[in-house]
C-alpha cells in the first residue's frame, strides 16, 4: 500500500529551488531599497504574524550583525494597537504577510504611512491588499501553498538575508571579503545545504514513530536558532495538534525544565562554541530527569556530542544565522511525520466545527482552497 503524501510534505521539498528562485528574481529589487535607504535610517522594524513574526525574530540578527543597524521584530497586532508611537522617518517598517492580507499587517502599513515611515511589503502574492498599500514590494516565488508555512517562511528570511547584506555592503559595515563570503554561501550554498539536509527524511520518519505519543515536544535554541524552535513547536502544533513549546537555552534552565517528565522528548538546535558547550550542560539535567534528548547540528558538533546519550541529526555545516532555515528542515520532517502517524491531516487541523471563523479574524478574505485540503 502507497502512503499518501499530503501537501505539507511537497512543499517542504519545494524549498532549494524556491529559495533560490526568490533569491535571483528579488536581487534588482533588494538592491534598489537597500540603496535608497542604507544612509536614511537609524532603525528597521519588521512586522508579521504567525510565521512572518517568527522569521522576523531570525532577520533581526542579521540586520544588527551585518549591517549594524538597529532592528527589532514587532508582532503586528502589537504594533498596530500599542507599539507604533515611536515610528517616523527615519524607520524602516518592513511589513511580512505571505498570503498579503493579514490584517494587521495591513494596519500597520497605514499606522506607518501616516508617521511618514519609509516601509516595503514583504510578500508571496502580487498583487494583493499589501501591495495596495505601498508602491514598494518585495515577492518571494514559493509559489501557491496548500498547508501550512514552510517554503514562504524560508524564503522570505533568505530575502531578508540578502537585504541585509546589502546594506552592509553600502554602509561598509562589514569587511568586503566576509560580506563576498556570506553572499556565496546565501545564495550558491544555502539551497544546496536545503536539498542535503532534507536527506534527513528516513531518521526523522523513525524519530516520529518512536514518540508518536509523547504529550508534549520541547525545542530549545539560542540566538538566531530561537527561532528555529518556535517554527519548530509552530509545525507541531499546525500540523498534528501536538502540544510543544519553544524556549531559548537560558529560560529552559531556570524554568522550563521543572516540568521535564521521564521520556519527554527534548529537542536542541546547536552550534559550536559556547552555545554547544552550554547545550552540554543542559543535557546533564535532561538525561538526570529521564527526558529523551534529540540533537540538531552541523559536523563540528559531532564529535562533542557522540559518546552522550543523545541521538545527533546532522545537517550540513553552515552559518549560525543561516540555522532557522537549515536546521529546520529536519524539523519539519519530523512534525509531518508525527501528523502523519497521528492519523491526522498535517494540511489543515482537525474540524471542531465552523472552520472559517479565525480566517475572518486574520485575513481580510478567506485562504483560497481551504476548504478542500
Amino acid at each position: 500500500m502507497v502512503e499518501k503524501e499530503y501537501h505539507f510534505i511537497t512543499e517542504i521539498r519545494e524549498q532549494p529551488a524556491a529559495i533560490k528562485k526568490s533569491l535571483e528574481t528579488a536581487g534588482p529589487v533588494i538592491k534598489n531599497l537597500a540603496r535608497r535607504y542604507a544612509d536614511k535610517i537609524e532603525r528597521i522594524v519588521l512586522v508579521g504574524c504567525g510565521d512572518p513574526h517568527m522569521l522576523s525574530l531570525g532577520a533581526v540578527y542579521a540586520f544588527e550583525q551585518w549591517a549594524h543597524i538597529p532592528a527589532e521584530a514587532v508582532e503586528a497586532a502589537e504594533f498596530s494597537m500599542y507599539r507604533h508611537d515611536l515610528v517616523n522617518e527615519h524607520t524602516l517598517v518592513i511589513l511580512i504577510t505571505s498570503s498579503g492580507k493579514t490584517v494587521k499587517v495591513i494596519d500597520a502599513a497605514r499606522l506607518s504611512k501616516q508617521r511618514g515611515a519609509p516601509m516595503f511589503a514583504l510578500t508571496n502574492l502580487v498583487p494583493s491588499p499589501i501591495t495596495e498599500e505601498t508602491s514598494d514590494v518585495i515577492q518571494t516565488h514559493a509559489g501557491w501553498s496548500d498547508s501550512f508555512p514552510t517554503k514562504q517562511t524560508t524564503t522570505a528570511l533568505a530575502v531578508l538575508y540578502a537585504m541585509a547584506l546589502h546594506l552592509a555592503e553600502i554602509k561598509g559595515s562589514m569587511p568586503e571579503k566576509d560580506i563576498l563570503a556570506l553572499k556565496k554561501e546565501l545564495y550558491e550554498r544555502l539551497p544546496l545545504r536545503v536539498q542535503e539536509a532534507l536527506k534527513l527524511e528516513p531518521l526523522m520518519k523513525e524519530l516520529a514513530n518512536k514518540y508518536l505519543d509523547a504529550p508534549i515536544y520541547a525545542f530549545i535554541g539560542s540566538g538566531p536558532n530561537w527561532v528555529t524552535a518556535l517554527l519548530a513547536a509552530a509545525k507541531m502544533k499546525e500540523t498534528s495538534q501536538s502540544r510543544s513549546e519553544a524556549t531559548n537555552l537560558e529560560e529552559y534552565a531556570h524554568l522550563h525544565c521543572l516540568s521535564l517528565r521521564e521520556n519527554d522528548p527534548v529537542f536542541i538546535i546547536t552550534s559550536p562554541g559556547s552555545i554547544g558547550e552550554r547545550n552540554r550542560l543542559v543535557y546533564q539535567h535532561i538525561e538526570a530527569s529521564g527526558g529523551k534528548l534529540v540533537v540538531v547540528g552541523p559536523s563540528q558538533e559531532l564529535d562533542s556530542w557522540q559518546k552522550l546519550n543523545v541521538t545527533y541529526c546532522q545537517v550540513p555545516d553552515h552559518n549560525e544565522l543561516f540555522g532557522p532555515i537549515i536546521a529546520w528542515i529536519p524539523l519539519q520532517l519530523f512534525a509531518y511525520y508525527v501528523a502523519v502517524g497521528k492519523q491526522r491531516n498535517p494540511d489543515r487541523p482537525v474540524r471542531h466545527g465552523p472552520m472559517d471563523y479565525l480566517q475572518k479574524i486574520i485575513y481580510t478574505s478567506m485562504l483560497e482552497g481551504w476548504d478542500k485540503r
